[in-house]
């Protein structure tokens, strides 16, 4: 039920460039790592939240119940079957842990250059 990590070369940490680039010129954003959001996690919270704005913030306090201390999570990691590579998929883990397949995504502006650079 895992991907299969020796036929693409991954087995280990491996370059981001060491895959193709997708057709934006940016590489691995898919299953390197899942993406920490700032919402909580809430499994009705599409039933209370706006379409235009589902934000759900929401943080815990070291004496709050381990259920207000999830974060959702997107996308997929190395460690994910292809179902949780969509971004759309969302699950969570708990806001005081680390894990080596969670993480966050540096964004930087377009920044002098043309789109013909692409």
């Amino acid at each position: 039920m895992r991907g299969n990590y020796m036929d693409d070369g991954g087995f280990y940490t491996v370059k981001s460039t060491s895959y193709w680039p997708n057709d934006y010129g940016l590489y691995c954003m898919s299953g390197n790592v899942s993406e920490w959001t700032s919402n909580a996690y809430d499994e009705s919270a599409y039933n209370f939240t706006h379409d235009l704005n589902a934000d759900y913030a929401y943080e815990a306090k070291d004496s709050d119940p381990v259920s207000l201390k999830r974060k959702v999570i997107r996308g997929g990691s190395w460690k994910d079957v292809g179902f949780y590579l969509q971004t759309g998929t969302r699950s969570y883990e708990y806001q005081d842990t680390a894990k080596s397949y969670v993480g966050f995504r540096c964004v930087m502006s377009f920044l002098g250059r043309d789109k013909a650079d692409f």
